[in-house]
């Protein structure tokens, strides 16, 4: 499923999946035939998109910054086959995983091809002196984005980490790279440091609202819809920030019932039963909301002064509001 239409009609998804198809080839090799399942149907083409309306709003083409665009989604989309074998989730946008189809093997090589052909996109993208600091500011990101991963598995099962703890991974994992896709867009247009680093920021706090809205999909949004597995947080013993913020304010009864599902053994059903039950209780699902509405209104806010930045903020508002 790609991200809502905008009003006027305009999209370059098609434009984006064929650039895709560009780098990742048209499946001859068992290798390409594991990256093309991956990406194709696409998902919602958030960063790839924002890369390009980002360069546009400075003055840019979509020409400038097409292979960079498919380059960021290539190293996104490897980062999700990873994650995927991480978190033992059989299913990803509505159908199986490439681990569940390919086997662990072959999705581990898949995503390295996907970010092999990701890097190569990158470099192929224009004048030498912009493409080496946009590429400099995205690889900056991967490597908070890993590091954000890896601070995801260190606090499974651990309701003590704090909500400032999950925050700063949800920086590091969503919103650095999404952040970076906005700055190295600008950049490839020839933006000024002002603009660049505005849109970053822009970029970071719509990534932050759109992994907020994520963390919520599970208690909010039917299977059908979202194309994820509502139990796989719980089942990974994942404290995610609506956790957080309802043990945070939980009495003893409701902490200790999420204290039992977080020791693990539950059954994911029935603990996913149990939290949506404290969600509820301690109003932390509105809370959520309120936090991410609140990254909206920040990522909008940076966009004051930039030359035709309606697009962006029509994109803050479609992303950070999704249902699925």
């Amino acid at each position: 499923m790609s991200l809502a239409v905008p009003p006027t009609g305009d999209t370059y998804v098609p434009l984006l999946e064929a650039e895709l198809l560009r780098w990742v080839g048209s499946g001859d090799s068992m290798l390409e035939l594991a990256c093309l399942d991956a990406l194709f149907p696409p998902g919602k083409l958030l960063r790839p998109i924002l890369c390009v309306e980002s360069a546009k709003t400075v003055g840019g083409t979509a020409d400038q910054v097409l292979a960079f665009a498919a380059g960021i989604e290539c190293l996104h989309v490897a980062s999700l086959v990873h994650d995927d074998i991480v978190d033992q989730d059989p299913v990803r946008r509505g159908r199986a995983s490439t681990a569940e189809q390919y086997g662990l093997a072959e999705a581990l090589v898949a995503g390295d091809g996907l970010s092999m052909a990701g890097i190569a996109a990158l470099l192929s993208s224009g004048p030498a002196e912009r493409v080496l600091h946009a590429v400099r500011v995205t690889v900056e990101a991967l490597r908070h984005m890993c590091r954000g991963l890896m601070r995801e598995t260190e606090i499974r099962g651990d309701l003590t980490c704090s909500v400032p703890t999950v925050l700063n991974v949800m920086q590091a994992k969503t919103a650095a790279l999404t952040g970076a896709a906005c700055q190295a867009g600008a950049i490839l247009a020839g933006a000024t440091p002002q603009q660049h680093q505005a849109l970053r920021r822009y970029g970071e706090q719509l990534g932050m609202a759109f992994q907020i809205r994520d963390d919520l999909l599970p208690y909010t949004a039917e299977e059908q819809i979202t194309g994820k597995t509502a139990t796989s947080d719980v089942a990974n013993l994942q404290p995610t920030l609506p956790v957080l913020l309802a043990y945070e304010a939980a009495d003893e009864a409701d902490r200790n019932r999420l204290t039992t599902v977080f020791r693990g053994g539950t059954d994911p059903v029935t603990a996913h039963r149990d939290i949506l039950a404290v969600l509820t209780r301690t109003n932390a699902l509105t809370k959520a909301a309120r936090m991410a509405s609140s990254c909206t209104e920040r990522a909008r806010a940076e966009l004051t002064g930039l030359p035709d930045s309606t697009r962006l903020a029509e994109l803050a508002t479609s992303a950070a509001d999704r249902r699925r």
